[in-house]
């Protein structure tokens, strides 16, 4: 699995509130996602609220996805629905991380990569091999790579597509 894109840099402790502000609560237990992505980091960063592309990748510090986890789905679902493709960070929740896993959205640490990119860098990685290269600075490195189980769960856009894909479903359902 590959993602590329530019890259949205954070610091340490980003919380699911401060991905979407906890204001836009109801909006998210309605599952108004498209709603919800107008406000994807907007009270962190005003200048990202409608900037993110299709593609464009988050990367952070330590303890990302901090918080209570009432908010997670909300501020995952609506990263996906902006365009985001990964969280990419130094440290992440287990439990952030396994409910973006679930939600088919790639939320991988990997040690080293806030000193490899910048804010507005565009970067490139396959997260199967773990290769990275910094396309605005030509850099290249090398992550420990994300298991196949969890990239195949991502790529069928979550855990509930990919455990009925494995039983022979005809059809996975949203």
């Amino acid at each position: 699995m590959k993602l590329s894109g530019k890259v949205w840099k954070f610091g340490d402790t980003v919380g699911a509130t401060d991905i979407v502000g906890a204001q836009y609560d109801s909006i998210g237990m309605s599952r108004q996602w498209a709603e919800c992505a107008k406000h994807v980091f907007e009270d962190t960063d005003p200048s990202i609220a409608g900037a993110i592309q299709p593609g464009d990748i988050v990367v952070a510090g330590e303890s990302f996805g901090a918080g209570h986890a009432h908010y997670y789905s909300t501020a995952i679902m609506a990263c996906k629905t902006a365009g985001i493709t990964g969280f990419l960070v130094e440290s992440i929740g287990g439990l952030f991380q396994r409910a973006c896993i679930d939600f088919g959205l790639a939320g991988w640490p990997l040690p080293g990569i806030s000193d490899f990119v910048s804010q507005g860098d565009h970067l490139e990685i396959d997260l199967a091999t773990g290769a990275a290269t910094n396309l605005t600075t030509g850099a290249t490195t090398q992550f420990k790579p994300v298991s196949r189980t969890i990239l195949d769960i991502v790529e069928a856009d979550g855990s509930k597509n990919w455990a009925l894909k494995r039983v022979g479903a005809e059809h996975a359902i949203a």
